[in-house]
């Protein structure tokens, strides 16, 4: 009887996938260089020039102009004016098709937290979970409220932001824990939650109350209140958070600020049928 051959061993895919990294080291580097370059482009308010965005990506001009031929080949970016200046293409700007979950969201809940800007003239941001990402969805401001610049990717700690808090409360003790790391936290004020036995009671509070509070914790001066809205399911899938200047936090204010934010938490799985589609999109913590 032959032998049969032996099956391939695991290594051998190891070995493939250096194969690959090597080979690919290259295009890796055209690619980290050329979303560098659109990193540029999508935020700025105006057409950029060549030497304005070499400039700003740190690269000659000539390897910049090869890799600006290639993003507007891909229709990553247009050319306007003389056709020496640069803008993000629409299929830049506005990936996301019209339909949609996150451009749902944004729509069908623009009038609940613009009554709730002008109700509690603050500013308020409407948050959307994606895992334990935070999405910044839409940004409302009424007269006089604070005018913070807000990336839609938020990345402020977790135990010293509002919608940060209001995730940890989205989640778990072990999947919070995790996130968290090991205390003592990241000091980023006097005002700072540091230790594991303070945030754990600052949480419960939150719970039992329906909204957490962040005075001074990861800016002096600046304070949050953050409520989590739910899907049809009961799930979090995503918070309100008003933010705005400390001196305005007192408790009396936080009080009647905390009930108009509630009111328009419980409000969202009744007046946005988006949040259907949100719970497919945002997963599980």
């Amino acid at each position: 009887m032959s032998k049969r051959s032996p099956a391939p061993k695991m290594a051998s895919d190891e070995g493939l996938e250096a194969v690959a990294d090597s080979g690919s080291s290259l295009r890796s580097g055209t690619l980290s260089r050329g979303l560098a370059i659109m990193d540029v482009l999508i935020p700025a308010g105006r057409a950029l020039s060549l030497a304005e965005i070499a400039g700003e990506v740190d690269l000659d001009q000539s390897t910049t102009l090869r890799l600006l031929r290639a993003l507007e080949e891909a229709r990553q970016l247009i050319r306007v004016g003389d056709g020496k200046r640069y803008l993000a293409s629409p299929k830049a700007m506005r990936p996301l098709p019209l339909m949609h979950p996150l451009e749902q969201l944004r729509r069908e809940a623009d009038p609940i937290i613009r009554e709730l800007a002008a109700k509690v003239s603050k500013t308020v941001v409407l948050v959307a979970y994606l895992g334990t990402e935070r999405v910044v969805v839409d940004i409302m401001q009424s007269a006089g409220s604070l005018s913070p610049y807000y990336s839609n990717w938020l990345q402020g700690p977790l135990h010293a932001s509002g919608p940060g808090k209001a995730l940890l409360l989205a989640m778990g003790p072990a999947r919070r824990k995790a996130l968290l790391g090991a205390a003592p936290y990241a000091t980023y004020t006097s005002s700072t939650i540091t230790s594991e036995a303070a945030l754990q009671a600052d949480l419960e509070l939150a719970a039992s109350r329906g909204y957490s509070l962040v005075r001074d914790e990861f800016y002096d001066g600046l304070s949050a209140l953050s409520a989590n809205f739910h899907s049809w399911d009961r799930r979090a899938v995503g918070c309100i958070a008003l933010t705005g200047h400390s001196a305005d936090f007192s408790d009396e204010a936080v009080d009647q600020m905390a009930a108009e934010l509630l009111a328009c938490a419980r409000l969202m799985p009744l007046q946005v049928s988006s949040l259907n589609l949100l719970d497919q999109l945002s997963e599980a913590y």
